[in-house]
């Protein structure tokens, strides 16, 4: 390396701020002829950068002419698109085809996420909301919603260059290149993205050398104003060994949790997913619906239930489309029986009382207000369906109500489900809240 740089970079980490030097400076690659400095920007966007920042080139300029007077300073990039293309050969990770925003079903649980995701693919380089992180236990759709950004993304700008990495791949690609001493090539492959998607990020804890090279990869793509999207099954300020300079750059994006999918976002999973061509299962609504009341995790769960369900459905040479309780029972055998587990009646009370926005003294009252008669019933009747308690004993923790008044209620109830299609799904949702407690 020319001498004269090695002084001007000691002289230039006093002067400008870390953050420009690390970033902008320190990765500059530097020829030295004829009385000519060229320093070799790792990409056009970075010399656009520089070339944009006057206080950065004007401090280059003037400390070299410091150090020598004679030297005259000139700028260019150092990569080709050759070498970028053979980078991209090596590192870069296909999008699967199947996770776009036509294959995804919209519920509660990802509705405020998936609308972000869209509208981040659709104004690259524009979004306020850089970086995204989508957060949340595993199995819940968050690489199909980045991998759907990713896709919109391309639609919108076939030009876009899209990098999707998993984590640990990119773990994997920066100790090979420190082995071969080929750091350099690899960070730019990265900074060479207009929209970076890293899975996983939460992995990166207690890595230190990649922690240092995503730090200086993130920055510039931030300072460039390149999208990245990123997953992670906690928030980031929750990251234990994550450094927290990269803690700090996560949280100042937009940060969305994906929750477990509801009832009815789960049988409409399940119903997409079946209509799929290496399925295709004639599941109608009330059987997705009972598999979705046992099946409540994430949506992993429901496929895998979905493929033994296929599975006994092929080897037992069943009809695809006439799959009753009884096939469904046959197939998935323990998934399905209800896990028993003693219920306490203040559960049943506290669970019921902020499904409908009451208080359990609303509950357990005298009034004959319309929707706190409803509520009672819909209480008193699970309790006796969930617990062993006698019709009497219930009636007591219900303002002293007599065992008649409270096989109204079951009566009452059983009546409604078989009528009442919102009647049936609250109960449903209810008696999962409760199983899961």
């Amino acid at each position: 390396m020319s001498q004269t740089w090695v002084q001007c970079l000691d002289s230039l980490k006093n002067s400008l701020p870390l953050g420009e030097f690390s970033v902008w400076v320190k990765p500059l690659k530097v020829i030295e002829k004829n009385e000519t400095l060229t320093l070799l920007a790792p990409s056009a966007s970075a010399l656009k950068y520089i070339n944009n920042h006057k206080n950065i080139s004007t401090a280059i300029t003037l400390t070299v002419a410091d150090y020598d007077r004679k030297l005259k300073v000139r700028f260019g990039v150092v990569a080709s698109a050759k070498k970028l293309a053979e980078q991209k050969k090596h590192h870069t990770t296909p999008l699967f085809p199947e996770y776009t925003f036509d294959n995804l079903v919209l519920g509660s649980a990802n509705q405020v996420a998936a609308a972000a995701s869209r509208q981040i693919a659709e104004k690259i380089g524009s979004s306020p909301y850089n970086p995204f992180i989508i957060y949340g236990e595993s199995g819940l759709g968050k690489t199909h919603l980045m991998q759907a950004a990713g896709h919109l993304a391309l639609e919108k700008n076939p030009a876009a260059k899209i990098i999707y990495v998993p984590l640990m791949d990119f773990v994997r690609n920066i100790t090979t290149s420190l082995r071969h001493n080929t750091i350099e090539n690899v960070k730019l492959f990265y900074q060479s993205a207009d929209l970076l998607l890293v899975d996983d990020i939460h992995l990166i804890a207690g890595k230190d050398k990649s922690q240092e090279e995503f730090f200086h990869i993130f920055n510039f793509l931030f300072s460039t104003k390149k999208q990245i999207i990123f997953t992670c099954d906690q928030p980031p300020k929750n990251i234990k060994d994550l450094e927290n300079r990269l803690k700090t750059r996560f949280s100042q994006g937009l940060n969305l949790q994906l929750s477990p999918p509801e009832l009815e976002m789960r049988a409409a999973i399940l119903l997409k997913k079946s209509q799929n061509t290496q399925i295709s299962l004639g599941l109608s609504e009330d059987i997705a619906l009972f598999i979705a009341s046992h099946v409540v995790s994430n949506v992993r769960d429901l496929e895998g239930a979905l493929l033994k369900l296929k599975a006994f459905v092929d080897f037992s040479r069943i009809d695809h489309s006439f799959i009753t309780k009884d096939v469904v029972e046959g197939a998935l055998g323990d998934l399905i029986k209800p896990q028993k587990r003693f219920v306490e009646i203040n559960e049943v009370q506290k669970i019921v009382s902020k499904y409908y926005g009451i208080t359990v003294s609303d509950l357990v009252s005298n009034s004959r207000k319309q929707h706190l008669v409803r509520a009672r019933q819909m209480a008193i009747y699970l309790c006796h369906n969930l617990t062993s308690l006698s019709l009497a004993k219930i009636g007591q923790n219900f303002g002293n109500r007599d065992h008649s008044t409270v096989l109204y209620s079951c009566e009452k109830l059983r009546k409604l489900i078989k009528t009442n299609e919102e009647i049936k799904n609250d109960i449903e949702n209810i008696k999962i809240k409760i199983t899961n407690l």
